[in-house]
């Protein structure tokens, strides 16, 4: 009886394309202290490490923490990072998002966030995701980097060309997901918003009708900040934030961050 020989289809698979992102080998630290990040806050990300974390070899930290950004979304962002006196008394900080997935993080527009001179040691700011960028999983890369008083280039996001002096300074890699902008579900909404404020402390009384990521600020009436609070994750249902007393009796407005999506309430102290 003859074999029979069943011939199965042969399959071509694609091969996985992944950009390949530089790891910048000339961020050498010169000691166990120096200066780097110390939290970064994007988002769902909340990450707190040492300053140095890879002493002796490298500056650069693949953390492998990721987080979905919406295409039109803002995001409040918070950096905390040591200084050198000594050397340099300022970091410069930048936030880089390789938007097109071309391996690069220095086209034009992946430039999110350029704040210079800080001395720290926490600060607070905010990024946008333009509309016009690819979906998709991609690679945000966050510095803090000694400035021009300890005679150092300006921050980039491979050191290319490297700094003269050496990349004074941390990089720290995140995974992050773009995808497309929708409008915003009623669940990620506060309801019930109320702010007491006396001479003792400013409470921003609020519902969540869903787990939220959720920031807030207070600016007075003519758009200054005057008082921001820490970026929470809050469970469903009332909550509450408490920050330091308001300076003057007067019109202000709260706005209220939740899984990204600004919210804005005036009151009068």
């Amino acid at each position: 009886m003859a074999t029979q020989i069943h011939l199965l289809p042969l399959l071509l698979l694609a091969p996985t394309v992944e950009a390949q992102w530089c790891v910048p080998t000339t961020a050498v630290p010169y000691a166990p202290t120096m200066p780097g990040i110390t939290q970064v806050v994007c988002n769902t990300i909340d990450r707190t490490s040492a300053d140095i974390e890879d002493y002796p070899y490298n500056s650069y930290v693949n953390t492998g923490l990721s987080t979905v950004l919406q295409k039109g979304g803002t995001y409040p962002v918070t950096i905390a990072f040591t200084i050198d006196e000594q050397i340099s008394p300022h970091m410069n900080l930048r936030i880089w998002v390789d938007f097109n997935h071309d391996g690069q993080l220095d086209d034009v527009g992946e430039t999110l966030l350029s704040v210079d001179h800080l001395s720290g040691p926490v600060y607070n700011g905010q990024i946008t995701i333009p509309n016009s960028v690819a979906t998709g999983d991609t690679r945000m890369r966050v510095t803090a980097k000694m400035c021009s008083h300890g005679f150092h280039t300006l921050p980039t996001p491979c050191d290319l060309p490297p700094d003269p002096f050496g990349y004074h300074g941390e990089m720290e890699d995140y995974n992050v997901e773009i995808v497309d902008a929708v409008g915003v579900p009623e669940m990620q909404r506060a309801t019930g918003v109320y702010v007491f404020a006396d001479d003792a402390s400013t409470v921003l009384n609020f519902s969540l009708v869903a787990d939220a990521v959720v920031h807030a600020e207070i600016h007075d009436a003519s758009g200054c900040q005057l008082l921001v609070g820490t970026t929470q994750h809050m469970a469903q249902g009332e909550q509450h934030l408490v920050l330091p007393a308001l300076p003057d009796h007067g019109a202000y407005s709260l706005r209220l961050w939740l899984n990204g999506e600004p919210m804005t309430v005036r009151f009068v102290r």
